[in-house]
């Protein structure tokens, strides 16, 4: 069926998974080419809105591509181009992260499973197939997922091979100290009906009543203090690793101490370990110790589920609110994630310092994966931040979010460390 719209279409030049490019003639019978998104991504308003940014920022490109006419409300957005502009739909759809492909003879080519799209584009390898589903905002989280249709003020990111991220990840570890208490002095033992002085965790130590020291020889005292200084010299560290048993012999060298977690983090780490399964436990592996408020969309008051999701998790981190999304199959997981490659390239005049969408490695894990920051308007007009995160070995996402200003204060490399650190 073909789009309404002041041009009459004349044949399909190429498809792609959302949308189809037609030859046309205007009113006085000019050629034309338009550029259509149709099908499902056409009822969806984060389509739309991403394809009107597309169409936007290829025309303000250094080596852009004006387009004659174009209506971003028609209920098959499009845009239109000189006859000559024939590579417009290819660059065009595969800013939208999707394989366009020329269609020969005037028919689409038939569904075919979509490849899985990086964060810039790639070489089309496949025939496009109908969008099945496209991502859908958070709505129970504090902060918007979902962006109202801003003007692109910036031209948009070269769409070459993948841009590599002027930071390398570097992996990070931190291995916790052990939390040990001093013991508690006899008048500072805690009493039934009265507050502990101090760390309610602490147990009180033994409590150790000073014996005075043998009489010894003047000359035994020298004996002692050669040996003493021999194994200061020669042996200090025997000291440093081992104890007395009760009853007076040494046991040997003490193990080395393994790393552990204070209570509350061990604790935490508890709690959210269970609500993570299958290919959302590696995303947060890293955060286990760290967030908290974790809540699942199958929980009583847990978060709404988007309707691209199949499992959503949401928790907090300090003023960041982290989303854990998991997908049916790796073209919803793509589509998710062509999204906020269109907040990347529009969100530049929103928020300054914001980087091209890239491919990467896990700064912990060394997984290879897909890197976008973006930024959008939220319900409230204050600007959010955010960062999309999603290993190739997977069909889970993180996405975590935060206000721009009052969240990080602008310093997009606060974000960038955190990531390095927790990914």
């Amino acid at each position: 069926m073909q789009p309404d719209g002041p041009y009459r279409f004349t044949e399909v030049m190429g498809a792609c998974q959302v949308g189809r490019a037609w030859s046309a003639l205007d009113g006085q019978g000019r050629p034309a080419l338009v550029v259509v998104l149709d099908g499902a991504a056409a009822a969806d308003q984060r389509w739309r809105e991403a394809f009107a940014n597309a169409v936007n920022a290829l025309a303000q490109a250094a080596d852009g591509h004006r387009y004659l006419a174009a209506d971003f409300y028609a209920a098959h957005p499009w845009a239109a181009y000189p006859p000559e502009e024939s590579g417009v739909p290819h660059r065009l759809f595969q800013t939208l992260g999707m394989d366009y492909r020329p269609v020969a003879g005037g028919t689409p080519p038939p569904p075919a499973p979509v490849q899985p799209v990086s964060a810039a584009p790639q070489p089309v390898s496949a025939s496009p197939q109908p969008v099945s589903a496209s991502p859908q905002p958070v709505s129970a989280s504090p902060l918007p997922t979902s962006a109202p249709p801003q003007p692109v003020s910036v031209p948009p990111q070269p769409t070459s091979g993948p841009p590599q991220l002027p930071w390398v990840p570097q992996p990070w570890a931190v291995t916790p100290q052990p939390v040990s208490g001093a013991p508690l002095s006899p008048a500072a033992e805690p009493t039934p009906g009265s507050s502990p002085p101090y760390d309610t965790f602490s147990a009180p130590g033994r409590r150790i009543t000073p014996v005075e020291p043998p009489r010894r020889s003047r000359t035994g005292l020298w004996v002692a203090m050669v040996v003493l200084a021999a194994v200061v010299a020669g042996g200090a560290g025997v000291f440093v690793g081992t104890t007395l048993g009760d009853d007076g012999a040494a046991p040997g060298p003490a193990p080395s101490a393994s790393p552990t977690l204070a209570p509350f983090e061990a604790n935490q780490f508890s709690l959210n370990k269970a609500k993570f399964e299958g290919d959302l436990a590696p995303l947060a592996e890293p955060w286990l110790s760290r967030m908290g408020g974790c809540a699942a969309d199958t929980e009583v008051g847990g978060p709404k589920r988007p309707a691209d999701e199949k499992r959503h998790v949401f928790c907090r981190y300090g003023g960041l609110s982290l989303h854990f999304g998991l997908y049916d199959v790796r073209s919803t997981k793509d589509a998710a994630r062509a999204y906020r490659q269109q907040l990347n390239l529009a969100g530049g005049s929103l928020a300054p310092g914001l980087r091209e969408a890239t491919r990467t490695t896990g700064g912990v894990s060394g997984a290879a994966g897909s890197y976008v920051e973006y930024a959008f308007k939220g319900d409230d007009g204050r600007t959010i931040c955010g960062v999309w995160w999603d290993r190739d070995d997977g069909l889970g996402a993180l996405y975590l979010e935060t206000l721009c200003e009052a969240g990080v204060g602008g310093n997009w490399d606060a974000l960038r460390d955190l990531w390095r650190r927790t990914s």
